[in-house]
């Protein structure tokens, strides 16, 4: 693919992965302070206690830059006993490469500090700009030939993911990119964050990533009958994993109807 290896950078004081692509200033930023990156931000995507995702505009291009803060105590032990964020981000974002799943080019996913002295994990990625918006594509699915569209290449994405053994764990549209090409559609896939990667998937995790795929395409316009178009869509796609359809699909019903009733206790509260 192209990829450059991993190795510690020049300071101590971080380590991680660098693409073979990565401009010189951005990588010395990274190994010098990450967060200086953020000087460069045009609009925040996110900016919440766990990580901030930002666009920023380096020396004319766009990229972004997403950083994982030291949120608490149990959060700093498992970086004290797990292998390096950094490159277990990068492995993720690996094992989509390797199944041909699309998701924004890495260019450095770096930690700072190490030990008792983590302060936290910056990874820096291309930016790639969807061709359509979620709020458009909400919209669209009240045309035939557009939802038919829209639903395959969901569900079919979440298909390809699933039977490579990618559990995807927050797999809602907004962390799907629309990209258009050649007539085509390439789905790029972002926030790894949940991601798992097993031998082979249980019912419940099918359930779950199908259950939110569906919820944030349905719960809008409160269209519940793409909860059967979205399940017969992914049974064309693979259904020799599944035992019983009819248990599955009472199963995602169940799911969405939980979300659905959570969603609505939410509004009401504000």
């Amino acid at each position: 693919m192209g990829v450059d290896k991993k190795f510690p950078s020049g300071d101590s004081s971080t380590s991680g992965y660098f693409h073979k692509n990565l401009e010189p200033p951005l990588r010395e930023i990274l190994t010098r302070d990450p967060q200086l990156l953020f000087e460069k931000n045009i609009r925040d995507f996110k900016l919440e206690r766990r990580s901030r995702v930002s666009l920023i505009d380096f020396a004319g291009k766009r990229y972004i830059v997403k950083h994982y803060f030291l949120k608490n105590f149990f959060f700093w032990l498992r970086r004290l006993i797990l292998p390096s964020f950094a490159l277990n981000i990068r492995k993720r974002v690996s094992i989509m490469e390797q199944h041909h799943i699309s998701t924004p080019l890495l260019l450095a996913a770096v930690d700072s500090g190490k030990g008792f002295y983590y302060r936290g994990t910056t990874c820096l990625y291309e930016y790639v700009a969807p061709d359509k918006h979620k709020d458009l594509l909400l919209e669209e699915l009240a045309d035939k030939e557009k939802r038919d569209k829209i639903i395959f290449s969901y569900v079919s994405l979440l298909g390809r993911m699933h039977q490579a053994g990618i559990y995807h764990g927050d797999a809602k549209i907004s962390n799907f990119l629309w990209v258009e090409h050649s007539g085509g559609v390439d789905i790029h896939v972002i926030d790894l964050d949940d991601c798992r990667v097993e031998r082979e998937l249980t019912t419940k995790q099918r359930v779950y990533d199908l259950a939110n795929l569906i919820f944030s395409l349905a719960w809008r316009n409160n269209d519940l009958t793409l909860i059967t178009e979205c399940f017969d869509a992914y049974m064309c796609y693979d259904s020799s994993w599944c035992g019983n359809k009819v248990e599955f699909l009472d199963r995602l019903k169940e799911r969405i109807a939980n979300k659905l009733e959570h969603r609505e206790k939410r509004q009401k509260k504000n």
